[in-house]
């Protein structure tokens, strides 16, 4: 789809994930070590071929590939990431997905107001290869490159690259990083599970009255009752 400034960007959660953002008014970006795709931040083959072709004269191909391997390690250990799809619509698939229990929570704004809200910080995901094969020139790119079976994702993503590395323990890992986000400001829409109880409904819409109560609760489209 062609993104512009009104296209409706979505994010999906348990509730825990939810409350947790309206008390703190903040978003919670995840380590990109931490998303459970192991080729995150991956090179394609002809982009780490690119790397060995235009390596020094003084280096092996397999020096070059360490070099490339250790660059992307550490990029891992920067990059942080909060994921959100774009589509006009819920995504069935991403309620399954991110909400395994009927106790979840889709959220809803626009392309435009999450870019304003985190001073530009947001990029849309790639499903094919970059044309640009020298991708350590330009990090945010491995960050942005998927392989082309998530493309049902439809992702952006805000991404942040924070080094906050301790030369005295240069193994710990940072999980996630915090940055100041005002639900009621920014948020459009909040979309209650298609499957969930009545009671967890009235549980959402007593929290958000409580934590945010500029924000507008719904029922999923996909609650709509059959015909017959």
């Amino acid at each position: 789809m062609t993104l512009n400034p009104d296209t409706k960007v979505w994010r999906y959660m348990g509730f825990g994930k939810f409350l947790w953002m309206l008390q703190r008014k903040e978003l919670w970006l995840s380590n990109a070590a931490q998303l459970g795709d192991k080729w995150e931040l991956m090179p394609l083959g002809k982009q780490l071929n690119s790397h060995i072709i235009s390596r020094s004269e003084t280096m092996s191909s397999t020096e070059a590939t360490d070099e490339f391997a250790l660059i992307v390690k550490n990029l891992l250990k920067k990059t942080f990431v909060n994921c959100w799809s774009a589509s006009e619509h819920e995504s069935y698939a991403l309620w399954k997905i991110f909400c395994p229990s009927s106790e979840g929570i889709a959220i809803q704004t626009t392309l435009g107001r999450l870019k304003a809200s985190t001073g530009n910080h947001v990029w849309e995901v790639t499903y094919r290869p970059h044309e640009d094969e020298n991708l350590l020139s330009d990090p945010f790119k491995l960050a942005t490159q998927k392989r082309p079976m998530f493309d049902y994702e439809k992702e952006v993503r805000i991404i942040w690259h924070y080094d906050e590395i301790d030369p005295a323990n240069p193994d710990h890992k940072v999980d996630g990083l915090q940055i100041p986000w005002d639900p009621e400001e920014n948020i459009a829409m909040v979309r209650v599970h298609p499957e969930a109880h009545y009671l967890f409904t009235e549980t959402v819409t007593q929290a958000v009255k409580k934590l945010a109560p500029k924000l507008f609760v719904a029922f999923s489209d996909m609650s709509d009752g059959k015909p017959f």
